[in-house]
């Protein structure tokens, strides 16, 4: 299933399922040593008892029985010896009555521990260990009963296995409430998505949980960039249509007059206003061939993009040769949305283009503070103070002898006002023509 809630909750089961595993197997095996090794602490004790219990006289060994301890006198007491010496018969204790214990060769100083079965053929732990008694090679077997010892282990682990099993369903209950508690919070984004598609709010909350926020910080980004750029494609079309409309109406007047001489007489105005009309379509055109391919949503890389960019540019102003070159600094690799990037520097480099005689430079460097500076020069007549700050009004054209309507540059202020940054016009003092300086937000 691709439900993240789904992979989250059997993620985490199987995590708390695995973790009971390993704590059932831990616990089993810390039970197990830390019963044996209680057991074989006391049986060591029993050992050094029995040692300190035997004399030895003309080279054979004998125990005293009155410094035993009772339960080793009792028969089938659960607690058992042998004591097993070169050259005599085996010492056994009361306890096993008329059956033995198995006692394992030894060297001196050496001690095996090991489970066998008893007279009753009950489990038993044994210790093994071999002494030097006064000359004599001795070796001790010493066995305890194990079975009521294992009862209480097999009690301990049914009441473990029910304590771990009901712990691990009410973690489990628990951890599906908590999972669907939090993704409950997410019902939220989703209604939010719904009223902003039905158009109820323009931009989706903020109040999500943080690890959601970002997402929600870059849908609403998105939006806004959205808004931007359909209110400049809005005023794009307004002003086509209103340069647009003057001519139409003039050629309607011209076409529809009832004079045959009035129509030759204004004929060349017509052929005007039809090539006004074809320079307009022109530009929008040169200005999609401009924005190129690409999702809106897509970063702009300028090791990439501007290279394409220079050639469109070059091959719309074919007809006098341009020589473009560039600079990126290395530490920038991509900023701001792909579409209002190359709208803005192709708006820019399409202006150059107009006036430049043959040579444009662009430069782009990174400032302090997450912002960047765009540098944009050319070797052409440049402007004057009192026209800079015309410029970039709607529709201002310079020389109407230019093609051109006198938007691009009023769109490169509208993007430059939408990344919070600024743009300033001066003469170049390296190629004294017009000297385009922005700085914006890396965003």
């Amino acid at each position: 299933m691709n439900s993240l809630e789904y992979r989250l909750h059997t993620g985490l089961s199987l995590s708390l399922l695995l973790l009971f595993s390993l704590l059932w197997f831990l616990g089993q095996r810390s039970m197990n040593e830390l019963t044996h090794d209680f057991v074989l602490s006391r049986m060591d004790h029993d050992v050094e008892s029995l040692l300190s219990a035997l004399k030895v006289s003309n080279n054979t060994i004998h125990l005293q029985k009155d410094r035993m301890p009772l339960v080793y006198q009792q028969p089938y007491s659960g607690h058992y010896f042998v004591i097993s010496a070169a050259r005599q018969a085996n010492i056994s204790s009361r306890s096993l009555w008329d059956q033995s214990l198995s006692v394992p060769e030894l060297k001196t100083g050496e001690r095996l521990i090991q489970i066998t079965q008893g007279p009753q053929e009950q489990e038993l732990l044994q210790i093994n260990m071999a002494f030097n008694k006064k000359g004599l090679k001795v070796i001790i077997a010493l066995a305890e009963d194990l079975t009521a010892i294992n009862a209480r282990k097999q009690e301990f682990k049914t009441y473990f296995f029910i304590l771990s099993l009901s712990g691990l369903f009410i973690l489990l209950v628990l951890q599906s409430i908590i999972i669907r508690l939090s993704f409950k919070r997410l019902k939220a984004v989703c209604s939010d998505i719904q009223e902003l598609a039905e158009g109820e709010i323009v931009k989706l909350s903020e109040n999500v949980p943080s690890e959601v926020l970002p997402l929600v910080q870059e849908v609403n980004h998105l939006l806004s960039l959205l808004e931007k750029r359909l209110e400049r494609s809005r005023n794009a079309l307004g002003n086509l249509s209103h340069a647009l409309k003057s001519p139409l109406n003039l050629l309607y007047q011209y076409l529809y007059t009832d004079q045959q001489q009035k129509l030759r007489k204004h004929l060349p105005d017509a052929q005007k206003q039809v090539e006004r009309i074809n320079q307009l379509i022109n530009r929008e055109l040169k200005r999609a061939r401009l924005a190129g391919k690409g999702g809106s949503s897509q970063r702009f890389n300028p090791a990439e993009e501007l290279p394409e960019l220079i050639r469109v540019i070059k091959q719309i102003y074919a007809q006098h040769p341009l020589v473009i070159s560039y600079t990126i600094d290395q530490s920038i690799s991509s900023f701001g949305d792909r579409e209002d990037m190359l709208e803005l520097i192709g708006n820019l480099l399409d202006n150059a283009g107009k006036w430049a005689r043959d040579k444009i430079i662009i430069n782009i460097s990174s400032l302090q503070n997450e912002q960047l500076k765009m540098v944009i020069e050319d070797n052409g007549p440049g402007i004057d103070a009192k026209q800079q700050d015309n410029l970039t009004r709607r529709g201002t054209r310079l020389d109407e002898s230019v093609d051109g309507h006198g938007l691009g540059l009023s769109i490169v202020h509208d993007i430059i006002k939408l990344y919070s940054g600024s743009i300033n016009m001066t003469q170049s003092p390296e190629l004294g023509g017009l000297r385009i300086e922005i700085k914006m937000a890396i965003s």
